[in-house]
């Protein structure tokens, strides 16, 4: 079924593997090396749309899915930006013109965060502070 050149099946396709590799990722951070199975997962579905749909309607939906996990990220970082004022937090960029073609890696960082901004996960490694030496 396709609206205004977005089809809703392959859209739930691209949405569903993006948030189950958060998820995944957020469940378990050992598995965090999955990032990439889900990342080629999500260009595959991509070029299995660009191959089975017209090409706008294969443009369209990867385009609003983008969009809305671009949203996303965009929320997460105004929030992180107005939490962490002031912590010696490096600040990231609000909009990522490549986020158009990385969406599916943007999304688990996020959800990542989230984890660790909400006590669930600890942080990783590179985001604790040194530990002053005696």
């Amino acid at each position: 079924m396709t609206i205004w050149y977005v089809d809703i099946m392959w859209a739930m396709m691209l949405f569903g593997t993006t948030f189950f590799l958060g998820c995944f990722i957020a469940a378990n951070r050992a598995m965090s090396g999955m990032r990439i199975m889900g990342v080629v997962t999500s260009y595959g579905i991509g070029l299995w749309m660009a191959i089975a749909l017209p090409w706008k309607v294969a443009l369209g939906t990867w385009g609003v899915i983008a969009a809305a996990c671009g949203v996303v990220v965009f929320l997460y970082e105004l929030w992180a930006r107005r939490r962490y004022a002031g912590t010696g937090r490096k600040e990231r960029p609000l909009i990522l013109l490549q986020g158009f073609l990385l969406f599916p890696a943007l999304i688990p960082d996020v959800m990542e965060g989230i984890c660790v901004d909400l006590g669930i996960l600890p942080p990783s490694p590179t985001e604790r502070e040194p530990e002053p030496i005696r």
